[in-house]
């Protein structure tokens, strides 16, 4: 018998997700941060004979403090956005705006800036969350079109080749008179 799946994989609650959620980012922030720190620590303030061992020592020391702080922003977040979701009814891309301007505009306020750096990071934590839901929203009409195009393409070619294409075969179970069609050029017109 194979391994069996963790015993959270077979509930659809949220905390659970959350949980997934925060050890994925704990882990990017171990990444991150042991890449980071061990860049660092190759060029500042060590001599030229102990530059791996420093970089080795920074990362070990400092890569568990950055993913701790990845884990606990992520937790925060999801507790932020889940009660945002409660609140709206629902959950859509304002709630993950809404708890990244809270997220980030309390941590300007924790590290003494007052509530003209709270304002700032709020918006700072909007600005970054709707970056990331644009790049995303992109992303996917990019693929969108590309698939169109290539379907297009492909139909293109069959009716170069003459044979049968999915929308002559759906358009001659249709009793739609000749005159009425479009022709097929005019698929091709867009693109």
């Amino acid at each position: 018998m194979g391994r069996d799946l963790p015993i959270y994989y077979s509930y659809p609650h949220p905390v659970y997700g959350v949980v997934g959620f925060v050890g994925e980012l704990f882990l990017w922030g171990a990444t991150g941060g042991a890449a980071f720190h061990f860049a660092r620590g190759l060029v500042r303030g060590v001599p030229s004979d102990g530059r791996l061992a420093g970089a080795v020592h920074a990362a070990s020391t400092n890569a568990p403090r950055v993913a701790g702080t990845f884990g606990a922003y992520c937790a925060a977040f999801s507790a932020f956005e889940e009660a945002f979701s409660h609140a709206r009814g629902g959950r859509d891309m304002w709630c993950s705006v809404s708890a990244s301007a809270a997220i980030w505009g309390l941590h300007s306020l924790r590290r003494g800036g007052g509530t003209a750096a709270a304002a700032g990071g709020a918006l700072l934590g909007a600005a970054g969350i709707l970056a990331i839901y644009g790049f995303e929203h992109e992303c996917m009409v990019r693929e969108s079109r590309r698939a169109d195009a290539d379907g297009l393409l492909c139909l293109k070619q069959m009716i170069d080749r003459g044979e049968p294409t999915p929308v002559a075969l759906a358009a001659s179970r249709v009793a739609v008179p000749d005159a009425e069609r479009p022709p097929v050029e005019m698929l091709f017109a867009m693109y």
